[in-house]
């Protein structure tokens, strides 16, 4: 983040500005408005040193809120055996730990504990739920196609299209309350900076 003012200006304007990539184009946007230098004068003498110094606290607020995540693997667990061929049973996609620690601190699996309680299911709702999200962000693609290849995910991801089907009109029925869920979970891991608010 960066201070942005006309500095012809006898009265400028001051804002928070942040530069934002596209590909191999840099492109910047006002995300805040500090003030303009005359109404400054009204809270400070020096209107110029002010907004550096609310550039500087906003750039350490986002500093602030980033979260660090360590994991750890145990290379001692064994692939299951699932009738493919040996080249494909053992390859396995251990890029998707980091998404899976961090689906772990959203307590997303206590959510699908809770809404399922009483229900006589033979499927992992939540397997199911966290082989979908890894999968759409991962190898975007169909159901069908994710459940093609379970094989690339360590654990027991062994389930059937019907049981996604179920695990679907699960999600359906609880819809609501699983954004809610996500909603206050998430900002217990990254809290949100309601100061800048962007809409598609």
């Amino acid at each position: 983040m960066k201070l942005n003012y006309d500095r012809k200006s006898k009265d400028p304007t001051y804002f928070i500005q942040v530069g934002i990539r596209n590909g191999k184009k840099v492109t910047t946007k006002n995300v805040e408005r500090i003030g303009k230098h005359s109404e400054l004068l009204k809270i400070t003498d020096d209107p110029l040193e002010y907004a550096k110094q609310r550039v500087k606290e906003y750039n350490e607020n986002i500093k602030n809120s980033k979260v660090e995540y360590n994991i750890t693997v145990n290379f001692d667990d064994k692939v299951i055996n699932q009738g493919n061929t040996v080249s494909k049973s053992t390859c396995k996609n251990t890029g998707y730990f980091y998404l899976k620690e961090l689906y772990s601190s959203l307590g997303i699996s206590d959510f699908f504990d809770k809404v399922c309680s009483g229900r006589k299911i033979a499927f992992n709702p939540n397997m199911i739920n966290m082989v979908l999200t890894f999968s759409r962000i991962l190898d975007p693609g169909s159901k069908m196609h994710t459940l093609n290849n379970l094989t690339g995910f360590y654990g027991d991801s062994d389930f059937s299209h019907q049981d996604i089907l179920r695990f679907m009109d699960i999600l359906e029925e609880n819809y609501d309350e699983y954004l809610s869920h996500l909603f206050e979970s998430s900002n217990k891991v990254i809290k949100r900076n309601t100061n800048v608010c962007y809409f598609d």
